[in-house]
């Protein structure tokens, strides 16, 4: 394919469904970023494991989904959204619980 062509290909349903996966990983993480303080520590363990489950799943698709060189604007959102995991978790078990 030449580059006029890459450039003008849409993105397939499952990119748009991934996309969709990494606005819900977001969403999650807010709702248990505001809900840290009402936590108690058996709920905030098993909701922080499944996020770190979501987040895992996320990422190893990520990599294996953005093979392509124009599909590299993938992985910045699902890193942050680990790093912004993970000073959550930090927040709830070091502070919270």
């Amino acid at each position: 394919m030449t580059h006029t062509q890459i450039k003008q290909r849409k993105a397939d349903n499952l990119q748009k469904a991934f996309l969709w996966l990494i606005i819900i990983d977001y969403v999650l993480l807010s709702f248990f970023l505001f809900q840290l303080s009402s936590l108690d520590l058996r709920t905030g363990t098993m909701i922080s494991l499944l996020l770190i489950f979501y987040n895992g799943l996320l990422a190893f698709f990520c990599f294996h989904r953005a093979n392509r060189i124009d599909d590299s604007y993938i992985i910045y959102p699902i890193i942050s959204a680990i790093l912004l995991a993970f000073i959550c978790f930090l927040y709830f078990f070091f502070l919270v619980a």
